[in-house]
């Protein structure tokens, strides 16, 4: 009697994981498009986005002087940049630091990232983040640092 119970449990979980799978299947979107929002729960694009591959709006980050960051920050804001430079000053839990790349100098934080570095100040860094604006403070969001 116990198999027959646990058999048929086994069965009904595994009978919901495989149907749960198979509606996760038809509702994603294939890796490049966007998914489609509103309208019905059904997974189906418009017919006007039927075989479309929806490229991303800004390609693979490049590395930008820090100079250009600061003199147009709302060309930066939408998407990632790389920036290249010596580290000039840091915090001691290394949690931030301030970067030169001989055209300007840019506060970057690592916090809302939840990483840190070891002490480099003085070492040549590469930094993939996001270029913030908050006021009149422009900074960049740290989200990888190569030495």
């Amino acid at each position: 009697m116990r198999k027959k119970i646990f058999l048929s449990l086994s069965l009904g979980w595994l009978l919901v994981v495989a149907m749960a799978c198979a509606q996760a299947k038809t509702q994603s979107p294939m890796i490049g498009q966007e998914p489609v929002t509103g309208g019905t729960n059904s997974g189906e694009r418009p017919p006007s986005q039927q075989g479309q591959i929806v490229q991303p709006a800004q390609s693979s980050p490049r590395v930008v002087k820090i100079a250009e960051i600061l003199s147009q920050p709302e060309n930066f804001t939408k998407g990632k940049v790389i920036i290249e430079g010596k580290i000039i000053s840091q915090c001691g839990a290394g949690c931030w630091f301030t970067i030169n790349d001989d055209t300007a100098t840019i506060y970057v934080d690592l916090a809302p990232s939840n990483l840190t570095i070891p002490q480099k100040r003085g070492a040549f860094a590469r930094v993939h983040g996001t270029v913030i604006r908050k006021g009149s403070d422009i900074y960049i969001i740290g989200e990888k640092v190569e030495f």
